[in-house]
Order: C-alpha cells, then structure tokens, then sequence
C-alpha cells in the first residue's frame, strides 16, 4: 500500500516537472521584427501605436506617423487596433490578429496576410495591391464581416472564398490597372453559386472610372491640364469617355447599379407613375386643347358612333358651405384617378403581337373606352412609355440574366 502510494507521488510530481517549463515557454514575451532585421517588443508596437494615436489626435502637430514597411508581425495580436492610415507595405502579418482593427486607408501593398484574421476590420480605402518586391498575398484570410468599401483590391493570391463572401462593401471595391483578380473573383462566386456576390462584383468591375466622384475629378483634372493655353484639339478634353462613363453611371449605375440592384428598376417604374400621375392630373386641370380624351363607342339608333371627349374637371354644384369641401375634394380625387390610370397605361403600353399590357389593363374596366393624350400630353405619354419599357426590359435581364458580364 504504502509503495502504490510513493508511486503516485512520484508520478504527479513529474507530471508538474513537464508541466512547469511548458507553461514557462508558453508566457515568454512575443516578438517581432522592424524593416531592419531588429528585434523589437510588444511594448515598442504599443509605443508606435500610442505615437500613431497622438498623430491622429493632434491632426500631426505631435505623435509619429506608424511606419511598419517590412515588419515582421507574423502571429502579432493586434485585435481592435488603429492602423488607420499605417504603412504597412511589404510587412509579415502572417497569421495575426487583426480581428476589429481600423485599417482605413492602410498601405498594404504586397503585404503579406495569409492566413490573417482580418473579421470585422475596417478595410475601406486601404490599398491591397501587389508591389514592385513583394506579392500581396491574401490567402487563407479570414474577411468574414470586413468591410471593404473602395478598398484597391488587386493581390496576388486570393482570400478564401467563404470568407470574403460575407464581406462588407464588394460592390465598391476597385483597381489601379488590373482587373484579374476581381474578374477571377467574380468567376469563383459564379462557379460555387455566390449568385448575389457575384453581382457585387461585376458592378465593381462595371463602376471602374465611371462613379460620380471619379467622374467629377476627371473633368477637374482635365480642366486644369489644358487652362491657361492655347486651344489647340490636343488640349481639349476627351469628351468621348466623359460622355461614355456619364451614360454608364445614369443608364446602368442609378437604375439597378449594373444588375446588383434587380429590383430597382420596378421601383424607379413605381414612382415615375405617381409622378407623372400628377404631370396628367395637371394637363386635365388646365382649359387647354392638349390633355387626355375619354374615347369611347356609342350606338345610337342602330349606328355605332366614336366619340372623343376631354377629360375635364367638373363644376361645383350649389351646396352650402360646408359641402364644397367634400364636392372639391371628390372631383379632384376624379381626376388624379383618371390621371393615374393613363399614367398606368402609359406605364405599360407596351405590345408584341397578341401581348399587349395596355389592352389587358383596359379589359380591367367595366365599359369599353380607350383614353388618348393630345398635345403636349401626348409627348409626355410617349418619353413615360419610353422610360418604362427600358426599365421593365432592365428588370428582366438583370433578374434572369447576366447582361453586364
């Protein structure tokens, strides 16, 4: 007994002799290497992150810029972090902790991120492109969350694709001069079925140089390389691709933001009707020759006669006092119904053969009339039927197809 016993002592204690140096090499202080080859502490990237902070606070009246150009941080923690701004250009984060971290506008350029837990982080603006020595290696990331709106997305090796797919901001990202990695993207989310990914991505690709901003800064920039001289041709602005990204961002961008938004366009239709509800309420308000015509088919002693009669608001009756307003208010809602419902018509005049919409919504009625648009009313009629056809025909593509790559 008394044998079994000093054994079992014997064997905790050199469990607890294992046991000691291991947790004494696990509480060894992390490291990590500057540009130079130096080794440095935790408390040094604490100092440069509270000399960044003072930066920042001071808008650089005191503090220091962090400067981390080819840092090895491989496996650092540097959860919830502000790096906004940091260059960290060929730097080795490698597997590290930057879970939360604020990197607006990092310099990232052939930054090596393999492996990184990027979930959370603010990644907008921030450049991750590939440099002239070092690849920007983003495989293995982890972006669940991240946002990354107008980041430079342009590495060398993609992140995983489960990830980045619950990424924030896709639809916003860009490039300097290389689309291949977000083309490569596009096709991954496409082949694994990452249906509204990928469109977030072929409106990244369709949005290069043709955002309001980039647009606006063109014309800037054009403006002041050419001010001041001769007007000679090769000073003049290119009008051409102006006029061409001006047309992709009205036609494409506003209405369904290059198939992202399937839906908009049903909406865009949506409020066009109310609002040119009110155009055709306004023409049948006004004594004028140009408004909308109740035409409908009369017999009369065997003879079928068509008659067209302007739609017109109608007289107040004599009422006392108190009625008018209920009598006003009943003849006008008269006349934004009529209104509405050409407005719907126009909407939808739209035919093939034996599919005609506008003659559908007219076997909704119980008489057999037609309405017409004369004049000015009739123009109107025709750029709301042209509106609403191209919509309706970018609502279709967009949903069932892929008309923008």
């Amino acid at each position: 007994m008394r044998a079994t016993a000093s054994s079992l002592l014997i064997a905790v204690f050199l469990c607890l002799s294992a046991a000691i140096p291991a947790a004494a090499q696990q509480q060894e202080p992390w490291i990590w290497k500057d540009r130079d080859g130096k080794v440095r502490s935790r408390a040094d990237l604490d100092e440069i992150l509270k000399q960044r902070k003072l930066w920042l606070e001071s808008v650089g009246k005191s503090g220091a810029q962090a400067d981390l150009r080819g840092a090895d941080l491989s496996g650092a923690f540097l959860d919830q972090a502000n790096l906004s701004g940091a260059d960290l250009r060929g730097a080795n984060l490698s597997g590290a902790d930057l879970s939360g971290a604020n990197l607006i506008g990092a310099d990232l350029r052939g930054a090596d991120l393999s492996g990184a837990n990027l979930s959370d982080a603010n990644l907008s603006d921030a450049n991750l492109s590939g440099a002239s020595l070092y690849e920007a290696d983003l495989s293995g990331a982890r972006l669940y969350g991240a946002d990354l709106a107008r980041a430079v997305f342009q590495p060398n090796n993609l992140p995983t694709l489960e990830w980045i797919a619950q990424a924030r901001g896709l639809e916003l990202m860009t490039y300097y001069d290389n689309p291949g990695p977000l083309t490569q993207l596009r096709k991954q989310f496409q082949d694994e079925g990452y249906r509204e990914q990928e469109r977030a991505i072929t409106c990244a690709l369709n949005r290069h140089g043709a955002t309001a901003s980039e647009l606006r800064a063109s014309v800037e920039e054009k403006w002041k390389s050419f001010r001041g001289r001769d007007f000679i041709p090769k000073y003049i602005m290119p009008f051409r691709s102006f006029v061409e990204g001006t047309f992709k961002w009205v036609a494409f961008d506003l209405t369904c933001e290059y198939g992202l938004s399937y839906g908009r366009p049903l909406r865009i239709v949506g409020l066009l009707w109310l609002l040119f509800s009110g155009v055709y309420a306004e023409f049948v308000s006004r004594s004028a020759k140009s408004g909308i015509y109740f035409v409908g088919t009369r017999w009369s002693r065997g003879i079928t006669n068509i008659q067209g009669i302007q739609i017109r608001p109608r007289t107040l009756p004599a009422a006392k006092w108190w009625k008018l307003p209920f009598l006003w208010l009943r003849r006008e809602w008269r006349v934004l119904r009529a209104a509405m419902f050409f407005s719907l018509m126009s909407a939808f005049n739209i035919g093939f053969r034996d599919i005609n919409f506008g003659r559908w919504l007219r076997l909704l009625t119980k008489r057999e009339y037609d309405l017409k648009a004369v004049g000015w009313a009739r123009t109107v009629s025709g750029f709301q039927s042209l509106l609403s056809v191209y919509l309706i025909a970018l609502w279709v593509l967009s949903y069932f197809g892929r008309p923008f790559g």
